[in-house]
Parts: C-alpha cells; sequence; structure tokens
C-alpha cells in the first residue's frame, strides 16, 4: 500500500504534466494562428480608392494597408517614417502613379530598388495627357507594361473618376495580386470588371436628364477630366491650374476663370480636397456661382468604389440642376 503523502505527490505530479500538456497546445494553437495570419501576403496600396478595388479582388487573402488616410489629399500627403517601413515590408505596393502621391515617390522608387514588387495603375489605363500649355487633352494608347516606365511626362493622374478607365487595369492588377498572394482571383476579377462596366451605365443614367451641352465643370483643380471626356462635359476652367492641388494660382488666373465662368454661364463651382477655401469663395463672390463640394479623391464612410462614383455623378448632376 502506497503511503498517503506519495499518492498526494504523484496527483500532483500528474496534474502538472496534464496542465503542462495542455499549456503545450494551446501555444500550439496560437503560434499556428498566428502562422497562418502571417503567412499571408501584405499588400500596401498608396490610396483609399485604390484600396477598395484592391480589397474587392482578394478579400481575406491578402492583408490590404492603405497609407493615405481617407479624405486626405494625396498630392500634398508625406509618408510617415512607419508608412515607409510598410512599403519596404510589403509583398506588393499598389500605387497610383503619374506622380499623384508626390510626397511617396522616393520611398516607393526606394522599396522598388530594394526588390519589393511594385503595380503602377496608371501604366496599365488609357493615360490623358495634356499639351505643354494645359489645355486641349488627349487620350495615349501607349501603355508601359514592362515594368520599367512608370512616369507619363504630362499625364493626368485622376485616372479613378472614370469607371471604364480603372476597368482597363483589372487584368494586370489582378496578375500582380495572384504573383503577390498565390491565390487565383478569377472569380472576383470577373465580378470587378462587370461591376465597373454596370456603373459606367448608371452614372449614364445619373446625368441622363441634363441638357445637352448643359455639363460644364469648373473645379478646383484639373481633377475631372476622365470624367468629363467620358460623360461628355466640358471643363470651364479651375480655380487652381494644372493637375495637382499643390500648384499655386495667380491673379491673373483668376482674372481668367471668372471671364470663363461668364462667358459659359456657369452657376456652380465643385472644391474639392486641396482647394483653398478662401480663393473658392472669392471666384464664387465674384462671379455669383455657389459652391458644391465634391468626393473627388475619397471614399464615403464605410464606402466602396460603386458608392464613390454613384456619388461623384450625383453631386455633379445636383449642382448644376439647382
Amino acid at each position: 500500500m502506497i503511503p498517503t503523502p506519495i499518492l498526494r505527490g504523484l496527483r500532483l505530479s500528474l496534474a502538472g504534466l496534464a496542465v503542462a500538456g495542455l499549456t503545450t497546445a494551446t501555444g500550439c494553437g496560437d503560434d499556428a494562428n498566428s502562422d497562418a495570419k502571417d503567412a499571408r501576403s501584405t499588400v500596401v496600396v498608396t490610396t483609399p480608392i485604390l484600396g477598395s478595388l484592391v480589397e474587392q479582388l482578394v478579400g481575406a487573402d491578402a492583408e490590404v494597408q492603405v497609407l493615405i488616410p481617407n479624405g486626405a489629399d494625396p498630392h500634398d500627403f508625406s509618408p510617415s517614417a512607419r508608412d515607409i517601413a510598410a512599403l519596404g515590408n510589403a509583398t506588393l505596393i499598389v500605387s497610383n502613379g503619374l506622380d499623384l502621391e508626390e510626397g511617396m515617390v522616393e520611398a516607393i522608387e526606394n522599396a522598388e530598388g530594394d526588390g519589393v514588387a511594385v503595380f503602377h495603375a496608371a501604366d496599365h489605363v488609357t493615360v490623358r495627357e495634356i499639351d505643354e500649355e494645359g489645355g486641349h487633352d488627349e487620350h495615349a494608347d501607349e501603355h508601359a507594361d514592362d515594368g520599367h516606365e512608370h512616369h507619363h511626362e504630362g499625364g493626368d493622374p485622376h485616372i479613378w473618376t472614370d469607371p471604364l478607365t480603372m476597368r482597363e487595369m483589372v487584368p494586370a492588377l489582378t496578375t500582380a495580386l495572384e504573383r503577390a498572394t498565390g491565390v487565383q482571383l478569377d472569380a472576383t476579377s470577373t465580378a470587378l470588371t462587370k461591376e465597373l462596366t454596370a456603373l459606367d451605365g448608371e452614372v449614364r443614367s445619373i446625368l441622363a436628364d441634363l441638357p445637352a451641352g448643359g455639363c460644364r465643370l469648373v473645379t478646383g483643380h484639373d481633377s475631372l477630366g476622365y470624367f468629363a471626356e467620358r460623360y461628355g462635359c466640358e471643363i470651364v476652367g479651375t480655380v487652381i491650374p494644372g493637375l495637382s492641388s499643390t500648384a499655386e494660382e495667380s491673379a491673373k488666373d483668376l482674372a481668367s476663370l471668372q471671364d470663363a465662368i461668364a462667358e459659359a454661364q456657369v452657376t456652380t463651382v465643385f472644391t474639392e480636397v486641396g482647394t483653398p477655401k478662401k480663393v473658392a469663395e472669392q471666384v464664387a463672390t465674384e462671379t455669383g456661382a455657389r459652391l458644391v463640394e465634391l468626393p473627388s479623391h475619397g471614399l464615403a464612410t464605410g464606402g466602396d468604389y460603386r458608392a464613390f462614383i454613384t456619388e461623384l455623378a450625383t453631386r455633379i448632376h445636383d449642382g448644376l440642376s439647382r
């Protein structure tokens, strides 16, 4: 017969072994879950609008990290040290290109030089070219799909304002994401292509009751060129001359804009992120135009790309219809 003290010692030892075994098993489970999470590719996207499309394609098969906060001006955004580190550690970087992300160009180029794969959306669409004087524009059919040419001199970076332009890049973006994640994305790619096609029809429906020649736009800067060309609108002028909100207007520019507004009988000036409030108010006061803000560079809270485009078209329609 085993003495009671020895029995107690054996029971404690067995209980300790059981607890240790349970702890080890639980720890292995946590490690497995952590490894599964860490195994996902990290796709770092510069803008929220591009991020929305990337998320539609990859779903939960990759971690999608958007650097520029929603509602911030991409032309005037400077990356933090953490943002630069994220770019360097990414499996794939998705950028707009054409120097839209002016403050991030160097960091993206450095990451690419260190071997990080980079997808520049504007390399895979028909780019709206601007002539040297910033006047008449035309589309260029040349695409830099070789992965080496990233900047188009004079090209308009605001590609996301036209769903059919964005549709052009879906096949190449799908391929880049498949290479980065190792996941087949045929189904989501097809679905997104169909959605962008249908979205073009929605925009046309929203604008349908505007009179012929009635879509005349004055914007904060030259940001709606793709939208205007696709849907038969005319860009009368901009508060800030040029493709970037960081450009500076002059008294001569504002005088020319006021003349153009009067000549075209424009009654609405559309502003956006980056438009100087006082300057826009001055234009409105001196021309009698009303100001309408557009969500041209960001998503609505909780919204996706489809919601962005339909809201953009609706605000333009309503602003011109008042």
